[in-house]
């Protein structure tokens, strides 16, 4: 951005709002990405105000829509958000009121597929108080094969962002203070008349043991269902699973150091004691077994009494020496994506393990007494009946040793995935919507029967069905 450099070295300052609409699963713990924008519009000099509409308005709602609140279920949540806005619509205005009343000049809304309704319907209102405020999206919706492009060309919307958001966003609030313009950046997408500009994407953060740690005041914690904080290990993910869309919208795979993760841990244990347990949201706490094995280290060595858990990739190295490691060190759970119990699938879904070796891990995360949760997906292309029966058998030979699924999802083709790029090598034809689509194995009314199959098959063993706390596969 032509002369960036001399804006920077002004004084900078602004009121920035930033905004979690309802409604996004269940409110469990808050939102990293709002945190690390929480720390880096500080450090840039700026004020920043924390809206999380999502978790207060799950505390107002009677107990059954709740309920509803509960189900991961994208289509289910969009009609609950048009039920509420009916039925709380004083309360969305005097949301917006609460945020103008912040003084806020920008207001950044985290928009995910299922808060896309009330994002807008709050954004209006904001916009109907205070025409001169400026509204930004951004989150993983707002990339351009989502809802970005359609996102932008609404009224009350002024810039749509898009990916890693540090950067982006403290450039455009230090532009906007210094010229009153949101300006052209790389990571947006802008209004062209009827059409929509992509000034292309930004690089992501290199090192990201530069970036401040995500600052969680603002956030209303004692609302939030655990007392868990969110923390990263890594950004992306060095696999390349074909049903994923996180090779296409985080394709650089990045990791922080063991040192840096455990200065995190004190800081945040210090600053909120009260918290002492932390769930990594990267795509995989295991990606690099190093400075994993560093990190258990350094707790060990300095004592610290900490819990953490979180998402992990299966892995022969990470054998039953470095999982007693993780648990001397805290860890307490693990949230394995195996997805099918058979080779010839997870070689298709390219996920670079093999069938033993999620075995072994379980085992041996469950003998040290670490919760061990797995998620499946049925129906992916190529997956025969014979594919499918060997996912029960799996579930069935280690039920022992699952403590809960986390979820079962019939096989839907992603924007960004390879699947979506590549339809031809998965021999698959699109239709009409998203998860109406066909290969020689199975279509839909097959993937939503072995579904069911599957989710009965749990229910006779007497094994906990859960949900995981993120959608990584939007990250």
């Amino acid at each position: 951005m032509p002369g960036l450099s001399k804006i920077k070295e002004a004084k900078i300052y602004m009121k920035v709002a930033l905004v979690r609409s309802p409604c996004i699963n269940l409110p469990y713990p808050p939102l990293i990405g709002l945190a690390y924008l929480n720390s880096v519009l500080k450090r840039a000099g700026h004020e920043a105000f924390i809206f999380d509409l999502n978790v207060e308005l799950f505390h107002i709602v009677c107990p059954a829509d709740r309920d509803k609140w509960a189900l991961p279920d994208t289509p289910a949540l969009l009609s609950l958000s048009g039920e509420l806005f009916n039925k709380h619509n004083q309360l969305f205005k005097e949301y917006a009121k609460r945020i103008l009343a912040s003084g806020a000049e920008v207001v950044g809304f985290s928009v995910w597929d299922s808060n896309v309704l009330l994002s807008l319907e709050i954004a209006q209102e904001v916009k109907r108080l205070n025409s001169n405020l400026k509204v930004i999206f951004g989150g993983p919706e707002c990339f351009s094969k989502w809802s970005g492009n359609s996102l932008i060309k609404n009224e009350c919307v002024d810039l749509v962002v898009y990916g890693e958001a540090e950067d982006t966003f403290v450039e455009i609030v230090d532009y906007l203070q210094m010229t009153g313009s949101v300006g052209l950046h790389a990571g947006t997408l802008v209004k062209n008349n009827d059409s929509v500009i992509d000034w292309g994407r930004r690089a992501p953060v290199k090192n990201l043991d530069a970036l401040p740690f995500p600052d969680f005041d603002g956030f209303p914690l004692e609302k939030y269902m655990t007392r868990e904080i969110p923390i990263i290990f890594s950004r992306g993910c060095p696999r390349r699973c074909a049903y994923c869309s996180l090779p296409g919208t985080t394709p650089a795979y990045r990791w922080r150091s063991a040192v840096s993760i455990y200065e995190e841990f004190k800081y945040q244990i210090n600053k909120y004691p009260h918290c002492g347990s932390f769930h990594c949201d990267s795509a995989a706490l295991n990606a690099n077994l190093k400075e994993l094995s560093k990190l258990c280290d350094l707790i060990i060595q300095g004592g610290l009494k900490i819990r953490w858990s979180g998402f992990a990739m299966v892995d022969k190295q990470m054998d039953a020496v470095l999982l007693k490691k993780m648990q001397m060190a805290g860890c307490c759970g693990l949230n394995f994506g195996i997805e099918s119990g058979s080779q010839q699938v997870v070689n298709k879904m390219r996920k670079g393990f093999h069938v033993e070796d999620a075995q072994t891990n379980l085992r041996d995360a469950h003998s040290l007494g670490i919760e061990t949760v797995v998620n499946f997906i049925v129906g992916f292309p190529g997956e025969s009946e014979d594919d499918f029966v060997q996912t029960l058998d799996f579930i069935v030979r280690n039920k022992p040793y699952i403590s809960s699924v986390g979820s079962i999802a019939a096989c839907w083709i992603s924007p960004y995935s390879r699947i979506n790029e590549y339809p031809e090598e998965f021999a698959v034809s699109r239709g009409p919507e998203a998860h109406d689509w066909l290969c020689p194995e199975n279509n839909y009314q097959v993937r939503s029967e072995r579904q069911k199959r599957l989710k009965g098959l749990l229910d006779s063993l007497g094994m906990e069905e859960s949900f995981p706390k993120q959608q990584l596969d939007k990250q």
